[in-house]
């Protein structure tokens, strides 16, 4: 199940040991002159700035003219991770100084292990290991060929005394890996919480956490992870994540707080202030979001949730009417969507402002979806306020299929009204 969780990692066991040699250049001030300076600053300044091929150029110049193995070293650790040409060449140099240098027997050992020859990487490794020096890096290695023979546990061995010595990353997620080819979810959790006691949140990390933690359904393991990587990052991936997961929890004030603190974009806060039913703050937001680039989908909104405001306070007077229909106005278009066209339709109906522009209105929301429920209800209305009761009724029973929506307070209050015009009629 976490395979592919872990696929992130499978290949960093071929480059790490490389990445992993500490080399000290002892005999600097023996060969220091002013041209020797110039040129060993020029291959790190090549390093430094990502230009791994002609950096690893001058080292080899440097080796091939001053004799020194820490030159040579690192070419051959600049060919391995960064995948450049020359590898066999190199490696074939390499050969003659192997004895001289266990960096250089180790690399020469990567170098086997990534060209699939394991029996030649585990003689070379054999040789290391023998010294018994304990030395990280040769477990690493043996860890990596034994990963290449699919003998995991084994491995798992391994890295494990590598890890106990130097807990790197690419350290970590080797283990990570490999617990995970070993479906040892539980070890995975406990190795990457104790790696992030010790060392705070890195970007790989809590990134695979959050997924354990995602799948365990731990929602207060992933809060903290997704604060965590936001802080970290600057991302808002990661806080819009956080505010997600509350929303889902119904922890919408929350999430709230995460979006105003976090600045994240516009229409997530609007959707949280509308699911909250703060209609004051939503038009506030969406009359800024309008004059910002003049959509009119925001004065649209704007207008609604000004309605909406009033409504929920039992305060909708002339005044918001006007204001209202002014915005509805000044923004709607035969081209707007069928939820804006509907709403102003119906205000006009309801409220016997202009039914009969409000009626178009609602046409053209049911040319658009002709099946809604809502639209042809607010078309029954505004046959029923022009005491067309016969085609209101008509047009109404074509939603009593639904029963959550024929029982739901308005549609009743609207058959109630519609039925009683027609007893009237017939009087």
């Amino acid at each position: 199940m976490y395979r592919n969780l872990l696929f992130i990692v499978v290949l960093l066991f071929l480059i790490s040991c490389a990445r992993n040699q500490s080399i000290v250049f002892e005999n600097y001030k023996e060969q220091r002159s002013n041209a020797f300076d110039l040129q060993v600053m020029k291959a790190y300044n090549y390093e430094y700035f990502g230009e791994a091929l002609k950096a690893r150029d001058e080292f080899l110049n440097l080796f091939k003219q001053h004799k020194i193995l820490y030159f040579l070293e690192n070419a051959f650790i600049l060919t391995l991770v960064n995948d450049l040409d020359k590898k066999e060449e190199l490696n074939t140099l390499v050969k003659s100084y192997r004895n001289e240098s266990d960096t250089l027997k180790r690399l020469s050992a990567l170098y086997a292990l990534n060209s699939y020859n394991v029996k030649e990487a585990q003689r070379l490794l054999n040789e290391l290991l023998e010294k018994k020096d304990n030395d990280p890096r040769n477990f690493e290695l043996q860890a990596d060929i034994f990963v290449r023979q699919n003998q995991f546990k084994e491995a798992l061995k391994y890295y494990k005394l590598a890890f106990e010595q130097i807990q790197t990353e690419d350290l970590l997620l080797k283990l990570v890996g490999v617990y995970g080819l070993l479906d040892q979810v539980k070890q995975i959790q406990n190795l990457l919480e104790d790696f992030r006691k010790e060392n705070g949140c890195t970007l790989k990390t809590c990134v695979l956490l959050a997924k354990i933690y995602n799948d365990e359904q731990n929602v207060s393991g992933l809060e903290e992870l997704y604060k965590e990587l936001y802080i970290l990052t600057g991302n808002h991936d990661f806080a819009l994540s956080l505010v997600e997961l509350l929303n889902t929890q119904g922890k919408q004030e929350e999430a709230l707080k995460i979006a105003l603190e976090y600045n994240l974009d516009d229409e997530v806060k609007l959707y949280l202030y509308q699911n909250l039913k703060q209609f004051d703050e939503a038009k506030v937001l969406s009359l800024r979001m309008y004059q910002k680039d003049k959509r009119k989908e925001y004065l649209l909104r704007a207008a609604i949730f000004e309605f909406e405001a009033a409504q929920n306070t039992k305060n909708v007077t002339q005044q918001v009417l006007h204001s209202v229909t002014q915005k509805f106005s000044s923004a709607i278009e035969s081209t707007s969507d069928p939820l804006y066209l509907n709403y102003y339709g119906y205000l006009l109906i309801d409220y016997d402002l202009d039914v009969k522009k409000g009626m178009k209105l609602v046409g053209l929301a049911l040319a658009k979806d002709e099946e809604n429920l809502y639209y042809l209800d607010s078309l029954a209305w505004g046959y029923y306020k022009l005491k067309q009761c016969d085609k209101a009724l008509m047009i109404l029973e074509k939603t009593f299929f639904n029963q959550e929506f024929a029982n739901s307070q308005e549609s009743k209050s609207h058959i109630e009204a519609i039925k009683l015009c027609l007893a009237k009629g017939k009087e």
